[in-house]
Formats: C-alpha cells, structure tokens, sequence
C-alpha cells in the first residue's frame, strides 16, 4: 500500500483529498500546516507528498524546499487561486504535479498513481 502526506490548513479539504485517496487504497496522513507536515514527513515514509501552496507559516514551496533538500519523493503542488501552467513549470519547481484544488476524484488518484510512477504531469491552467 503506498503511503501519501496530504499538507493543507484547510480541513474540509484534508479529509475530502483523504477519503478519495483511501478509497483508491492508498495509505493516507494529512497534515493542517507546513511545519506539521514537515515533521510528519520527517517521523514515517511516504511515497508522495501533496502539498497546498498558500499555507499560512511555512509555505508549499518551503514545504518542498525542506522534503527535498534530503529526500526523492514525488511532490503534487495544489492550488486554489488561477495558476497558468506549462510543461517546464514542474520541473521548473522540482514536483511532478500541479493541481487545482478542484480536481475531481478520478483525476486526483490517477495523478497520483502517475507521480508515484515517476511522471511528470500539468493540467493547461490551473483554477
């Protein structure tokens, strides 16, 4: 069962993003803040980090600034705010996935199902 880390203060999103992933058999932890995140990461193994970006404290980026400086693992960076996108852009930032926070059930897992696999995904503009 691959394990993923849900990063998110808002809640109602941590458990809807918690039960799809379940549903799909992944092993899913959430986190409501970047350092909380970060220190759970820190404590077990996961297999993908997905992690918000406007977070307030600790941003996604320096979420993915900390997991990474010691760490491969695949990273899904979510947004709720209009994000324009290009192929580059998740290399650019070093995830494997930008998501609008608004994705719907099927996409999200295969997303993630992708990531962990080591492919590099976008969605054309992100809302």
């Amino acid at each position: 069962m691959k394990k993923v880390l849900v990063i998110d203060n808002n809640e109602d999103l941590l458990g809807t993003f918690e039960q799809t992933l379940r549903n799909e058999g992944f092993d899913v932890a959430t986190a409501n803040s970047g350092p909380e995140g970060v220190e759970r990461f820190h404590r077990d193994s996961f297999d993908l980090v997905i992690t918000d970006i406007d977070m307030p404290g600790m941003s996604g980026f320096e979420v993915i600034d900390n997991i990474k400086r010691n760490f491969f693992v695949p990273v899904m960076l979510m947004s709720s705010d209009y994000l324009p996108v290009g192929p580059g852009d998740v290399n650019e930032l070093g995830v494997n996935a930008i998501i609008s926070k608004t994705i719907d059930n099927e996409t999200l897992c295969n997303v993630a199902w992708n990531c962990i696999l080591g492919e590099k995904v976008y969605q054309g503009k992100i809302f």
